[in-house]
């Protein structure tokens, strides 16, 4: 006999010896880590919210590991195991003695190891603690596994051995096996392919069948045999499973919303199943979306987008890169987590500040109007500044001025911390570092702070941090009043803005949407952040490298992907004005409430007890009349509009009209016609035919006596303005001096 088999059998035979008596001291002193056995690395198993798998992962050992209960395996997985590796399995202690001796007996009588004695409670020791194999180890094998018996019960034996057992290179268990071999559960595996998985339990590397198919279907088939011959199975059964296919490739797990799920698993470093906030149709609806915005767009622009629920703070759907898996340089970057500069994006934080603080309402007189700061002087994005405009308009169309005037009204600390507080938490410089630029994107935030930013808009002032896992305890807290948020959302709703986006108004039925572009300085990002009184989305474009590209413009890139998003989203209704909202009359100038010398007034939002209720200092009574005292700020623009509109103003003659017809009646004495004029400023200096008729200091119209002919009336008035009008005076049986053509016309007294 061979030393190595003698070795072995002389092993054999001591082993039985000593678990049958001498091993109890031993039993009772060897330390087994119950830990250990119970907890391996696994693999990260992400369901969404209904429930279903859609990202797994690698283990932190690099192997797919998908631990499930024994229930979850179903009929057959666990019968073949047990009626393979360990037969008698539900009557031993942790030693099955009669495998034992026949293994001793088969061994010598083959004159070579051809039988084991191993249980599947001895295995699952050994997949627990391997160690080299040596009559020691063999020895602690045994001793642990009756240990082991004694501290769980049978099922839970089973369910842990089927979880742990290798199925060929990095597959670990059952229900990790079935979904790579089969594209399926372990609960869903029929008899055959529970055949041929456990048959791998022999050699995972020789059978596995993407490698060796004939050698798979051979181990499958004789163990089908087994089964049939010992009338395990029927024939029926033995005769189906031996016609099903061996699979000659792996599969692979879920991998979808690779951001989200990279997100939700965050530090994560451990395995287990975990439960998400994942909504399944709207992650496919914005990955679908982005990507056919980007269509037309260069390869290396790309999108990042994110829909949240407003009352949970649930992330629903979220795209780090909509290049993501196109071989595209940085397509696997995050852009949703990446700082970038925001644009205007944080005007309306200004303005709920201000609105907040009472010194503002959507009324309220704005300048738009040149401004310095830092050396610079901000411009709108249409280059043009617009004089005097009300808070509504300055931001709805995101007027940087009027901007800029709201962050030092409100005071830049204030609104720098109430950025902060809505999660903004990039801004971590002092205010003086930001100053002004602060409102206008000289500052660095994120996908994903803008969407928590904006929930606390939608929210009506409650801040909601975003939750990955519903298993996350919730968050929230108010940071302003609902009025004021309301007063924010009530400018920001679409009430046409992005009518040539959408073709059909959102709004009708009262499925309004609020909403605000951005665009950085020099086109490097478009930003769209939307919300309604359900959800919150941002949709942000660029380039990962922050390259400048002219079609990154919030209202072009990114508002058409919002608009078809927010097609997709359930109907939310909209707000209904807080308790704290009022609606009072206010001048239609200066937005403060309506004082006795206002010409008009209008209806607007104001918060009742907050808002200012300075009447309107803009309109007194002078000398018996009404007069507008203009704000500093735009008293030189009320002087230079005026100027202008006088300037542009035209001077028209109104008597004799252009090609007006007199007739000179017989008898009738000197008749004459009105020399009158509108839009001349006096003095009004008249001429007919070339000839000076007059001038004219007031109202006092000038006349001239009518001649027969065709004449031409010009005036000049004190402003340089000219008018001329033709016109003709017939009288019969008279020869008129002028019917050889008119005389040239004066343009102008110098010429």
């Amino acid at each position: 006999m061979k030393r190595p088999l003698r070795r072995v059998l002389c092993a054999t035979l001591f082993a039985l010896l000593f678990a049958a008596g001498g091993g109890l001291l031993w039993k009772a002193s060897l330390p087994l880590p119950i830990d250990e056995v119970l907890e391996w690395p696994t693999s990260p198993v992400l369901l969404d919210r209904r429930g279903e798998v859609f990202s797994v992962f690698l283990s932190p050992e690099s192997e797919w590991s998908v631990p499930v209960s024994l229930e979850q395996m179903g009929r057959w997985l666990p019968f073949v195991a047990v009626e393979v590796e360990d037969r008698r399995f539900m009557e031993h202690g942790g030693i099955d003695y009669a495998a034992l001796l026949r293994a001793i007996w088969q061994n010598v009588s083959a004159g070579k190891i051809i039988s084991g004695a191993s249980t599947i409670t001895s295995q699952l020791v050994r997949l627990s603690f391997p160690r080299p194999r040596t009559l020691k180890t063999k020895l602690v094998e045994f001793t642990a596994a009756q240990k082991l018996e004694e501290m769980l019960t049978k099922e839970e034996i089973l369910e842990l051995y089927l979880n742990r057992a290798p199925f060929g290179g990095n597959i670990r268990g059952v229900e990790a096996a079935s979904r790579i071999y089969f594209s399926k559960g372990a609960g869903e595996v029929s008899l055959g392919e529970a055949a041929l998985l456990v048959g791998m339990l022999k050699g995972p590397s020789l059978y596995r069948p993407d490698r060796n198919p004939g050698a798979a279907r051979k181990r499958r088939d004789a163990i089908l045999a087994s089964l049939f011959e010992r009338g395990k199975i029927t024939e029926e059964q033995y005769r189906l499973s031996l016609a099903e296919r061996i699979p000659d490739t792996r599969g692979a797990f879920p991998s979808k919303a690779f951001h989200f799920a990279l997100a939700a698993l965050g530090e994560r470093k451990k395995g287990g199943v975990l439960e998400t906030t994942l909504d399944p149709a709207l992650q496919e609806l914005l990955e679908r979306t982005l990507s056919v915005s980007l269509e037309s767009l260069p390869d290396e622009i790309t999108a990042a987008g994110i829909v949240m629920d407003n009352d949970s703070g649930d992330v629903l759907a979220y795209v780090g890169n909509g290049r993501l898996g196109r071989g595209i340089a940085g397509s696997w970057i995050d852009c949703a987590r990446r700082p970038r500069s925001p644009g205007s994006a944080l005007k309306p934080f200004a303005y709920l500040a201000a609105f907040e603080k009472g010194i503002l309402t959507p009324a309220s007189l704005l300048a738009d109007t040149p401004l310095a700061f830092s050396g610079q002087a901000p411009r709108n994005f249409d280059l043009t500044y617009r004089g005097p405009v009300s808070a509504r308009i300055a931001l709805a169309d995101s007027l940087n001025v009027p901007a800029v005037r709201v962050l030092r009204a409100a005071g830049p600390e204030l609104v720098l911390d109430l950025l902060r507080n809505a999660g903004f938490l990039s801004l971590t410089q002092s205010t003086p570092h930001y100053g002004d630029s602060l409102i206008l994107g000289g500052c660095e935030t994120s996908v994903l702070q803008m969407a928590e930013g904006y929930v606390m808009l939608a929210t009506l002032g409650i801040r909601r941090p975003p939750r990955f896992l519903p298993s996350e305890p919730p968050f929230h807290r108010r940071l302003v009043s609902e009025g004021a948020a309301f007063l924010v959302a009530d400018i920001l709703k679409d009430t046409g803005r992005l009518l040539p986006l959408h073709g059909k108004r959102i709004e009708y039925g009262k499925e309004w949407f609020a909403f605000k572009t951005g665009t950085s300085y020099g086109y490097r990002d478009a930003w769209t952040a939307a919300y309604t009184p359900r959800n919150t989305l941002v949709v942000w474009m660029g380039n990962p490298t922050g390259k400048a590209h002219p079609e990154l413009v919030g209202s072009q890139a990114a508002a058409p992907a919002i608009v078809e998003i927010l097609r997709g989203l359930p109907p939310s209704g909209w707000y209904d004005p807080p308790q704290q909202v009022i609606m009072r009359t206010v001048c239609a100038l200066s937005g403060r409430p309506i004082a006795p010398a206002c010409p008009v007034g209008r209806l607007d939002y104001a918060l009742e007890g907050i808002s200012s209720s300075v009447p309107c200092p803009m309109h007194v009574i002078r000398d018996g009349s009404a007069r507008t005292v203009w704000p500093a700020e735009l008293e030189e623009f009320a002087l230079r509009r005026s100027l202008t509109l006088q300037a542009e103003q035209k001077a028209t003659i109104t008597s004799p009209l252009p090609g007006s017809r007199y007739i000179l009646t017989p008898l009738g004495g000197d008749q004459r016609v009105a020399l009158k004029a509108e839009g001349a400023k006096a003095p009004v200096y008249w001429f007919v035919g070339g000839e000076y008729a007059g001038k004219q200091e007031g109202k006092e119209a000038l006349f001239w006596t009518l001649k027969k002919g065709v004449h031409a009336v010009s005036l000049v008035d004190a402003a340089g303005r000219t008018a001329v009008s033709r016109f003709t005076v017939d009288a019969p049986g008279v020869k008129g001096p002028d019917e050889s053509g008119p005389p040239p016309l004066l343009l102008n007294p110098g010429d």
